[in-house]
């Protein structure tokens, strides 16, 4: 019986990577730009800073708000600073 269910566990996890989940998507300055524009309306980058060891960018626009694009999941969320 347990070993019936440590083959079903393995199994879904398996098939999880097998469909994507778990992956991290690469974040560059213009992904962070991209993002941040998309999520802000009337938002216009200027420049993006991207911290490689935590996955967020800091992008500044023309008007002189700030963003963050944070990874969640396999995806962004950008939040107005």
């Amino acid at each position: 019986m347990i070993f019936t269910s440590i083959i079903g566990i393995l199994t879904l996890v398996l098939l999880a990577r097998a469909l994507g989940f778990g992956r991290n998507p690469a974040l560059d300055e213009a992904t962070a730009r991209e993002q941040a524009e998309a999520a802000l309306p009337g938002f216009v980058a200027a420049r993006a800073e991207v911290d490689e060891a935590t996955r967020t960018a800091r992008v500044t626009g023309r008007d002189g708000r700030v963003a963050t694009v944070l990874p969640h999941g396999d995806r962004w969320v950008v939040r107005a600073a």
